[in-house]
């Protein structure tokens, strides 16, 4: 679905831009994760009212294995349409860190598809806006950090495979076309039983023309559902890159020169209670 880090200033040629009247390189880190949030609905699910809600608060919102909220709590909801022909629309929202975007309180998620099935086997396709109301990009070209994606998924029983490409030339505010990067997303999450579920997922991202800034990402979770539309789930969460780039971050909060440090991929425990109505 989100983060604004500095790099080292060798990645200032590729994704992640430079800051303006800097001594470091500000950039941003991987997109967010848009496959963890509840969307697109099951269109094969017939419901007598086609539109849902769901709220939630978080310990921490991780995306693709990065924190967005500069490790703390995260208040969430969306709504969701889906057609019992198989098109989606919705929208998503979560509060941010103004530490990790500058001016920014709030990820604003829009979204649209068609999903249906081929036998056993479930198909989608979809695309997907997120921005970033009120977040100044710190880079010299002023790009914007609000940016596009196509998703394009398949799933098996319990099993889905989802690849987001990115559509735009913006990209979390940076220097460089991002066009073509993208994030490959494999999530299995059988069930236990009981109302429990076992949430497995790993990612691998990717940035255009700058393989060093690569990254992976894993998460092992358990969500337990209650009477009321109640879901409580716990998941242990962490990135890591080979170059070691995500491993320590200067965040610059601003123009006085004041920084912070922060690992914003490490492993994280996250616990979030939602509702869905």
């Amino acid at each position: 679905m989100n983060i604004k880090q500095h790099l080292q200033t060798g990645l200032a040629t590729c994704l992640f831009g430079l800051a303006a009247g800097s001594a470091s390189a500000q950039a941003t880190a991987p997109a967010p994760d848009a496959g963890t949030q509840p969307f697109p609905p099951n269109p094969a699910a017939s419901t007598a009212w086609p539109v849902t809600a769901n709220v939630a608060i978080t310990s921490d919102y991780i995306s693709r294995g990065f924190t967005q909220t500069w490790g703390r709590p995260a208040l969430q909801g969306g709504f969701d349409y889906v057609n019992p022909n198989g098109l989606y629309l919705g929208t998503w929202l979560s509060t941010l860190s103004g530490t990790e975007y500058r001016g920014a309180t709030v990820e604003w998620d829009l979204y649209g598809g068609y999903s249906s099935t081929i036998g056993p086997l479930g198909y989608t396709v979809g695309a997907y806006y997120y921005a970033y109301p009120g977040t100044s990009s710190p880079l010299i070209d002023g790009r914007k950090y609000d940016y596009a994606e196509i998703k394009f998924g398949i799933s098996y029983s319990v099993a889905a495979l989802n690849y987001y490409y990115v559509a735009t030339n913006d990209w979390f505010g940076t220097v460089d076309n991002g066009r073509g990067s993208g994030y490959l997303d494999l999530s299995v999450n059988p069930d236990l039983g009981s109302g429990f579920t076992l949430l497995m997922h790993y990612g691998a991202g990717w940035v255009k023309n700058t393989s060093a800034a690569n990254w992976q990402d894993w998460k092992l979770g358990v969500s337990k559902a209650f009477d009321g539309g109640w879901t409580v789930t716990g998941a242990y969460t962490q990135a890591k890159d080979k170059n070691d780039y995500w491993t320590g971050a200067n965040f610059s909060k601003d123009s006085t020169g004041n920084t912070f440090e922060r690992r914003l991929g490490k492993a994280a425990y996250v616990l979030t209670i939602s509702k869905a109505f």
